[in-house]
């Protein structure tokens, strides 16, 4: 019963996560695009120094501030849902297709890997948020370079988080097959 729902949480965080999806790209998205003609920071890829400084520049600040809030908190939202859906996952898949090395890495703390992608998020999106409040000077210059370097880490941990999951079904894929060919072998013989 502990697998099925661990299965139930993982589609229940799924369901969370797409429509808060379909609030980011319908409502939110389009709302601070209207106010400063850019996406925002958080979904840009690549997003350099030099591009967040040109953006700020070519839109008013305040303006953005509340659009910005509104987009970032369901963002946010959207992250924890994620990765509560992928550690569902994983731990439904290493309890259904138990090898050496799904204990190994759960041991390891593997499951806190996408709870990581949800703590560089959060920290690059008080970045942004600073940044459209207005700063000055070197602390602008350092918030930049702080939202800029956060930005592309948050990014490298959620493609790892992302292969990892695809590496995690393909094993558990071939634990399942496996052992259907030798429940198939096992029931052929007399």
């Amino acid at each position: 019963m502990a697998g099925w729902s661990k299965g139930r949480g993982a589609v229940a965080a799924a369901a969370v996560a797409g429509s808060l999806y379909l609030v980011e790209r319908v409502s939110l998205i389009p709302a601070y695009r209207a106010i400063t003609g850019f996406a925002p920071f958080d979904l840009q890829t690549p997003l350099s120094q030099v591009m967040i400084g040109i953006e700020l520049g070519a839109f008013e600040e305040r303006a953005a501030i509340g659009a910005y809030a509104a987009f970032a908190a369901v963002d946010f939202m959207l992250g924890v849902a994620l990765a509560a859906m992928f550690t569902f996952l994983w731990m439904w898949l290493f309890e259904k297709a138990p090898t050496k090395a799904f204990t190994f890495l759960k041991r390891g703390g593997i499951l806190m890997l996408p709870s990581y992608v949800v703590i560089l998020d959060m920290a690059a999106k008080v970045g942004f948020y600073r940044l459209l409040q207005g700063l000055g000077g070197e602390a602008l210059a350092e918030t930049i370079e702080f939202c800029a370097t956060v930005h592309r880490l948050h990014l490298a941990v959620a493609d790892i988080r992302d292969i990892m999951a695809a590496v995690f079904v393909g094993v558990a894929a071939a634990v399942a097959a496996k052992r259907l060919r030798k429940s198939a072998a096992g029931s052929l013989q007399p």
